[in-house]
């Protein structure tokens, strides 16, 4: 298919509309075969080098890029559903008996996903136990801080001396 085929002009500043091109080319992906299954995979792999490019980044899950991770997470839980239905479909069997290099390539690609998923998925999680070590470091400190100066004395600020300051 060809990808430039629309003007690109308008539309590009709304990030929550659909791009009907890609709508249109997953729409064209429905059809069971080994090659469709292999062109899904590799779009799921650049779905998933995006995700993680929003995850490594420093707003990864702030402001935009909570935007942009949603919209990610649509479109790669639309194509991970188009996958598992391709898959498992008798018509990709058949093509797989009679193709068995193709169909190993497929797999690799799939495994391939499955290595990039579980990439997001590690950086994700520890994005969140930071977030949580951070937290539970606030609130522990709700009570009782204290702070060395530069002579490295121990300075107390604590509620009530907080209060007086403020």
């Amino acid at each position: 298919g060809s990808r430039g085929n629309s003007a690109n002009s308008s539309g590009s500043s709304e990030t929550s509309a659909p791009d009907p091109r890609r709508i249109r080319t997953m729409h064209h992906l429905n059809t069971p075969s080994l090659h469709n299954l292999d062109e899904l995979c590799v779009r799921i792999c650049r779905t998933l080098d995006r995700e993680h490019s929003v995850l490594r980044g420093s707003n990864g899950l702030m402001g935009q890029g909570v935007d942009d991770l949603e919209a990610i997470h649509a479109e790669k839980s639309e194509q991970l559903e188009l996958l598992e239905t391709l898959a498992r479909s008798p018509e990709a069997a058949d093509e797989a008996k009679t193709d068995p290099r193709r169909a190993q390539d497929v797999r690799e690609k799939i495994e391939r996903c499955k290595q990039l998923q579980y990439r997001n998925h590690q950086v994700f999680s520890r994005i969140v136990a930071a977030q949580r070590r951070i937290i539970s470091a606030l609130r522990a400190s709700d009570d009782d801080i204290s702070i060395y100066d530069r002579a490295g004395r121990a300075r107390d600020y604590s509620k009530g001396r907080l209060g007086d300051r403020a």
